[in-house]
């Protein structure tokens, strides 16, 4: 026992030993903590020392494998929470199972972690308020247009830095908000569908249609910007648009005047019915355009020759200049009608004519199963021959897309320096408790010591 009060008294020293002119008869508690803590003050400073630079470096070691980045929604809609598309803006969709999965094959983790795993490690706050969204509160309704995004480092993850893995992460959900809510679902996303009941010739214009969608789109990409070209496909709308064009021209041309000449059909019967209600329907459109014209055509020729002269207004023009503008008069509207109501029946009338081949084709065919072997064959070229246009723009697209719109989401350096001052104040904070402990541990333990010593010399 007093072997033990020796080796305690080798960390706590008396008061009375260094401070031998104080009277510490008294019993005031302050007085006699304070004189314990001058006694050991060095002690004691060294103890608060190593807290401090424990507390440190376990907050460096926490940083190392945290990073934070600063989200930033940089269009008009994020101001009303929604997406460029007027849609729900939801910036949990960060953690969802679909920017995972992207993220996790960035970084060639399949089957290291999952989905929902790489999830638990971010964090997702209001950058303003500071305030996490809880995903499980379907009543809230944030709208910020910036936000801070944490990502704690995941044991599984060994060979990927935290900074590596953010970066991932980032770029998948970037990848995602353009293909969902940046750019529309265009037709560029080719899908011939289910062609098993559709005539032979009938599928050849169904061809034609998906073509011709593609190419407007594609000719109003070359309105917006004729010198685009994609550092992916390395092609540019113009190239595209000669891409589509040469399958127009030559694969779906030379099917469909294969499946014509050779009168190919699913259901001979059935088909011919369909073609003779189809031209059924159109002759009358055809009666009614021709109608239409020559009513107009009479009134026209009928019309007071007195009233058929060039009629002058007054006018301003735009810079502010009179003069006499020729105005349209009754014979003009007609006119316009007619040439209107003639073209329409002219072109009505010539898909009558089609439709006539084509029943006299189907009707003569002798197509042997060679015939029909080789039009399965050509189909399925052509359908591969426009998949393959329609990838190669739908990748330039959505690569345009980016470009024009890359600021929609900004992904920047977090500035830490609150965070640096909690740290501060945090370690600060519990450095006094610390200091505060210590001072009661030295007074009990020195009291304890004591009534040892006075239980020996009794």
């Amino acid at each position: 026992m007093k072997k033990e009060g020796k080796n305690l008294r080798k960390f706590v020293k008396k008061s009375e030993d260094k401070f031998t002119k104080v009277d510490f008869s008294d019993s005031n508690v302050f007085k006699k903590i304070f004189f314990l803590i001058l006694s050991n003050i060095k002690t004691i400073i060294t103890l608060v020392c190593v807290f401090i630079v424990v507390c440190f470096a376990m907050v460096y070691a926490g940083s190392l494998d945290k990073q934070t980045l600063l989200l930033s929604l940089n269009y008009e809609e994020a101001s009303d929470g929604q997406n460029p598309n007027y849609t729900r803006y939801n910036v949990y969709e960060l953690k969802s199972d679909e920017v995972m999965e992207r993220a996790i094959e960035h970084a060639g983790l399949q089957g290291v972690v999952t989905p929902t795993e790489l999830a638990d490690n971010i964090d997702i706050a209001e950058n303003n308020s500071g305030k996490t969204i809880d995903p499980a509160d379907e009543n809230t309704y944030y709208i910020s247009t910036s936000y801070t995004i944490t990502y704690k480092k995941n044991r599984q993850i060994k060979n990927i830095s935290t900074e590596d893995m953010m970066n991932l992460i980032c770029k998948a959900y970037n990848d995602m908000f353009h293909d969902e809510y940046a750019g529309t679902k265009s037709v560029l996303q080719y899908d011939l569908g289910d062609i098993e009941d559709k005539e032979y010739i009938e599928i050849a214009k169904l061809f034609t249609n998906k073509s011709d969608q593609m190419l407007r789109y594609i000719e109003q990409r070359i309105d917006e910007n004729s010198t685009y070209r994609s550092d992916i496909t390395g092609q540019s709308f113009q190239t595209i648009r000669k891409m589509i064009q040469n399958v127009q021209n030559y694969s779906i041309k030379k099917y469909y005047a294969f499946a014509l000449e050779t009168g190919l059909s699913r259901n001979k019967d059935h088909y011919l019915r369909a073609l003779s209600y189809k031209n059924d329907m159109l002759d009358i459109k055809y009666q009614k355009f021709m109608i239409d014209y020559n009513v107009r055509k009479d009134s026209v020729q009928n019309y007071d020759s007195a009233m058929i002269g060039t009629v002058m207004i007054p006018a301003i023009s735009e810079k502010n200049e009179y003069y006499m503008s020729r105005t349209n008069i009754g014979t003009d509207y007609l006119t316009k009608e007619a040439d209107y109501s003639l073209s329409q029946g002219s072109s009505v009338n010539r898909d009558i004519i089609k439709n006539n081949d084509i029943m006299e084709k189907v009707s003569n065919s002798t197509a042997t199963d060679e015939d029909y072997q080789k039009a399965e064959e050509l189909i399925a070229a052509v359908d591969a021959e426009l998949k393959n246009v329609a990838n190669i723009a739908d990748t330039t697209d959505k690569e345009y897309i980016k470009h024009t719109t890359k600021d929609y989401l900004t992904f920047s350096s977090y500035d830490n320096s609150g965070d640096e001052i909690f740290i501060l104040e945090t370690v600060l904070g519990a450095t006094v408790i610390f200091f505060v402990i210590l001072c009661a541990l030295y007074y009990i333990v020195d009291g304890y010591i004591r009534k040892k010593e006075d239980a020996v010399h009794e």
